[in-house]
Formats: structure tokens, sequence, C-alpha cells
């Protein structure tokens, strides 16, 4: 059986089709031939970004998005117990997360490791040597940061680990509190800020202003209501979110996109634009080498089946009701792009809307694979426009998922803000910001629809903005609301007209069975099996 916390070999793979991201794969290369120059450092890096991939191609992207106040499963059989609060440390999902985080994390080891200890590499620069280790830290950071946010108490580990025959205590590594996992992630994420530039090197890469970001979130992450600030204190953390969301703001060179819309058709027709999308996971396709994820077709609208090589989804999530019912103003240009009440079935290659009545019945918009088509007026004329470009596949995507987008910073700011001065000018400009982009109305008409609750009109503002890239879940267990939204949202829907028992019960399913141990994620049992010296959590 394997480990899940090491790995034999570099598997270094491929991002995209650009520069950077542009390298041959190569498999199974070990240490010891590795890092004699530039080349190769660039190559080892390219690895590390690689798993951002393998994380967000359906697990971070899609499974723990479902089963939120924003997406439900809608199949009423075929696995995924992630969406349906039914999972326990037995979940194959849970245990390829584990694995492919720590994995992850073994690889972005082994570079800052290796790199670290060598002071001269024939070809590269001091200034690109600390630039990657500057990346490399800051991915790290990344990887950690996912597992502490599911599991909570976890193994440390800081070196790269491959011995089978070794000290047994090195191999099995106990859990660790919380607060000292976000102690290394705080620390990796402040050391790398001294070693990137502002921008990043070559698109796709991070910067000091993207570890600004990932910074303020984990800090308003760790102020929340399972950390309550861990080792720093809940003020420490709100003024470190602020002092690091002004970092990004005041450097003045990202802002937001005139249109709501025109931030997701740059992901799905892979167009490289930095200024409000300022990090993305890659998922290129090309002829010789299919990288592509499953945005789109697992979280997209639905499209039926056709044979050949055209666009396929089976959009395995409705959205909540309440994304679509009360949420948004009628000016709100966020609803139409979000919030998709069609489908398309296709008559050979020629592809057609079916709109539903349906309430429950709803799909995410956000990561279309196509879109309605409209006449030479703008009407809609019953057809469908297709939006990939490049080389389509049918099962596989090639549409980009955000990690850190600017308006996340401008939300994350106002929160900040709000919980450590109340209402306040600068809260109310990073609001009306977000919310004049979309033609959503006042910041007065806002808090209207909240019966005048500010938190509540972030909350809500953020599931607006946000909804579908992996927030919402996380977003509920630091606001400690995650039992009373799910179990409201399951009398909302059994309360909808359109109810049906037969039909709808896996919709309803997760919040009838959510509990307190949900909050966080059993640690596999395979993991509990193989490492004597780690222990469940006690929720679990």
């Amino acid at each position: 059986m394997k480990r899940f916390n090491y790995i034999l070999f570099i598997i270094i793979a491929t991002l995209s089709a650009c520069s950077f991201l542009d390298l041959e794969p190569k498999d199974e290369l070990t240490r010891d031939n590795f890092y004699k120059n530039d080349r190769e450092v660039t190559l080892a890096l390219s690895g590390v970004y690689a798993q951002l991939r393998t994380l967000y191609a359906e697990d971070f992207s899609v499974w723990l998005n479902v089963g939120t106040d924003e997406m439900l499963y809608r199949r009423a059989t075929f696995g995924k117990e992630l969406s349906r609060m039914s999972y326990n440390e037995s979940d194959i999902d849970l245990a390829r997360i584990w694995k492919n985080s720590y994995t992850a994390i073994n690889i972005a080891n082994d570079f800052i490791g290796s790199l670290s200890a060598l002071d001269t590499i024939p070809n590269l620069k001091r200034t690109d040597h600390d630039l990657m280790l500057g990346e490399a830290l800051t991915l790290r950071a990344m990887f950690y940061f996912n597992m502490v946010r599911m599991w909570e108490h976890i193994p440390l580990r800081l070196d790269h680990f491959t011995d089978l025959n070794g000290n047994l205590e090195d191999l099995n590594l106990p859990n660790v509190p919380a607060n000292k996992i976000y102690n290394q992630i705080v620390a990796d994420l402040e050391a790398s800020l001294e070693l990137m530039n502002e921008r990043p090197k070559q698109y796709g890469r991070v910067s000091k202003q993207i570890a600004h970001g990932i910074l303020a979130r984990v800090f308003l992450n760790m102020a929340g209501a399972r950390v309550q600030g861990g080792d720093f204190g809940k003020d420490y953390c709100l003024n470190k979110v602020v002092e690091h969301t002004n970092a990004v703001v005041n450097y003045g060179y990202h802002t937001l996109l005139p249109e709501y819309e025109e931030v997701f058709l740059n992901e799905i027709k892979g167009i490289r634009n930095d200024v409000e999308v300022m990090w993305e996971v890659d998922f290129t396709v090309s002829d010789s080498r299919n990288l592509g994820g499953r945005i789109g077709n697992f979280n997209g609208v639905q499209i039926s089946f056709t044979s050949g090589n055209q666009p396929f989804a089976t959009a395995n999530s409705y959205i909540a009701p309440t994304m679509h019912n009360a949420l948004y103003s009628n000016t709100d240009t966020r609803k139409a792009w979000n919030c998709a009440d069609f489908s398309f079935n296709n008559d050979g290659d020629f592809y057609f809307p079916v709109f539903t009545k349906n309430q429950l019945r709803w799909y995410p918009g956000k990561w279309r694979r196509l879109d309605l088509g409209r006449d030479s007026n703008g009407e809609l004329d019953d057809t469908a426009e297709s939006l990939e470009m490049g080389v389509i596949n049918k099962d596989r995507t090639s549409i980009n998922f955000p990690l850190l987008r600017y308006s996340d910073v401008l939300l994350m700011r106002a929160e900040a803000l709000y919980l450590l001065q109340g209402e306040n000018e600068q809260s109310n400009q990073d609001i009306e910001l977000v919310r004049n982009r979309a033609n959503a109305g006042t910041l007065e008409e806002g808090l209207m629809q909240v019966d005048g609750n500010y938190m509540k009109l972030i909350q809500e503002e953020r599931r607006r903005e946000l909804c579908y890239e992996g927030h919402r879940r996380f977003d509920l267990v630091r606001w400690g609301t995650l039992l009373e939204t799910m179990r409201d949202l399951s009398e909302n829907i059994r309360a909808n007209p359109s109810f049906r028992e037969e039909h709808e019960i896996q919709l309803v399913a997760p919040g009838e069975r959510v509990e307190e141990k949900h909050v966080v994620f059993p640690i596999p049992s395979d993991e509990l099996q193989i490492n004597v010296n780690i222990k469940q959590h006690n929720l679990w």
C-alpha cells in the first residue's frame, strides 16, 4: 500500500502551452541527477506548479463546492458523498485529496530544500534563484492552507522524504495543532514577499502581489470561528487582512474588468489577462498534450451527449434555489451569468437551448461551454454558441479556474474593516465598487435586501460575486454558519412548489444530514491504518 506522506520521484509535468509553462514532460527524475543548471531548476519548479492542476481539476474546484447553498449534487445515486454530508473516513474522494495534497507538498519541499542548499547553479542568476524559491514557498503555503481548512490538525512536513527503510518516527508524523500549521503558512508567505517581484516573471506564476492576496485570505480565515485568531489574536489577523489587501490595492495594477461576464469568458476562451484574475490554474488543451480539467463539464450547464469530439457537460450539480430567488436585484447582471435556467440538446452537431420553469433545476452558468445564441440584433434565436477556443475535448476542458480575483481582495478588506470598526467609509467604497460593476444598485439598496444587516450584506455579496469559485464552504465554516445555512436551505427547497420527494430528495440531503462534525473532514482511513502516530479529529 502506498503512503500518502511521501513520493519516490519528482513528477514533472507541464502546465500549458506557453513560455515557462511550455516545458517537455519529464517522468521519474531522481533527485540525485537534477538541479544541475537553470533549465532543470525551471523544469522542477514547473513540476510544483503542475500540482495545482491535479488538485483543482475537479476536487477543489468542483466537489468541495457542491453541497453548499451555491451548488447541490443533482444525482440520486452515483457516489460523491462529499456533496451529501454523508462521507466518513473511508471516502475515496477524501483519500485522493489527502494523497494528492501531500504529494504536492512533498514536491514543493524537495524544490525548496534542494534550491536552498545550492548557493550557485550554472546559468541561474541569484535573483532568479531567490524568485523561484519564493514561488515554491507560496505554493507550499497554498497546499497546506487547503489542507488545514479541511482537516485542521494534520502532519507538518517541511523536508522531502523518500526513505522507505528509514526511521519510522520520521516516516509516521503525528498531527500537529492547526495553529502550528497556520504559523508555517504565514511564515512561508511572509518569506516569499522578501524574495519575489511585484509582478510575475511570466504569466501563470506567482508574485509578491499574489502572495499579499493569499496572506489576506489566510489571516481572514484565522480570524474566523474555527481558529479564533490562532496564536496571533483575532484583531491582529484582521489588521493583517487590511495590511495585505491595501498592498494589492495601492500597488495600482489590479482592478475590476468593466463587465462581470468578461472575467469568465476570459477563463473559458483562454484569454490571458491578470488585471482582475490575479492568479489562475491553467487547463490549456492542445492536440499533442491533453492537460484539461473538468471545469464547465462537472460544474457547468448540461450539454447532451453527441458523437464526435463536440462539447459535452454532465453538469453534476444544480444551483441552490436561494442562488436565484431574492439573492440578486432585478438589475444585477451577475444573475444572468451565474444562474442558468436552460440546458443544451442537439440534433447531430446542431445544438439548441432547452429552458426550464423548474426552479430546482437551474445550472451554474459561470463556466458554460456553450452560450445562448443571438441574432445580429442581439436577440435570442434558439441556437447555441460555442465559447471555447482551439482544441475541443468532449470530456475535459481547457477552461481555467481562478485562485485569486481582485474583487475578492476588495470584499476581504471590506469584511475585515467592518469587523474591526463597524460600518466605515472604506468598506462602503469597496462593496460599492463590486456592486457598481454588476449594476446591482446602491449600497443602501443592498442593505435593504438584508434588513440593514451589514455583515449579512458582505456575506451575500461574496456569494453573488464569487459563487462556484471554491470559497463558499470555507466561508460558511469560518463564519460559523454552515449548519444553520444548510438546514435553512433544505427547508427552502422542501417549500418550493417544484419539489418532489421522489426526484429531489438528494437536494435536501446535505441540510438534513449536516452535523457539527461536518465543519471539518475525517482523516482518511488508509492514512490512519498506515501512520501509527496520527489520530482522528476529535469531532470524528
